[in-house]
């Protein structure tokens, strides 16, 4: 599914996201694409839970799968069984920057595995999941775009800076975004 094949008809149109039921990417995509509509749904590899399985393909975006249309057609994608609603501003289908999405495209084609990281804020509030500070929580003070950050935690009433790996971090109290979509009304 990382590969897009991007008949004529496609060229000129944008890429939506659109928003499906949990653990449903696989099916929605698989639908979509027998409705005659062009879709990507970009993977990663992962290490199983279960050991003997070894590295098992996951949606890089949990959730989402990214489809190519034109307006007149969302009725196509909004009757498609697992489809929740599409990414939306207002009543109308909000369209992925083309940059993003032309990049997004490349990088699955030329890229073994793509691994996303969360992006934090300086002063941001977070906790850490992994390693000997787990289940403690501190305040992004550098970010520097790179695997390592820098955090401030309080230990023993002291304040102390560490540089954690993204990956063992989560945003503490996300906020809440509130944003319309198109729904099927499922």
């Amino acid at each position: 599914m990382n590969q897009v094949v991007c008949p004529q008809q496609y060229i000129d149109l944008p890429w939506y996201v659109v928003r499906v039921k949990s653990n449903a990417e696989r099916k929605v995509a698989q639908s979509l694409t027998n409705r005659g509509v062009d879709i990507f749904l970009p993977l990663q590899k992962r290490p199983s839970k279960r050991k003997s399985r070894g590295l098992i393909e996951i949606p890089l975006f949990p959730g989402y799968v990214f489809a190519r249309f034109a307006l007149s057609g969302t009725q196509i994608i909004l009757t498609c069984d697992g489809v929740v609603h599409i990414l939306s501003r207002g009543n109308t289908p909000e369209p992925v920057d083309g940059d993003e999405m032309r990049s997004l495209l490349v990088l699955s084609k030329t890229v073994a595995s793509i691994t996303p990281l969360p992006a934090f804020t300086t002063g941001q509030k977070v906790r850490i999941t992994e390693g000997p500070l787990a289940d403690v929580e501190g305040i992004v003070v550098r970010d520097n775009g790179r695997q390592r950050l820098v955090v401030s935690v309080s230990l023993l009433k002291r304040s102390v800076v560490a540089e954690i790996d993204r990956e063992w971090l989560e945003e503490v109290n996300p906020p809440l975004t509130v944003t319309s979509w198109l729904s099927t009304g499922a």
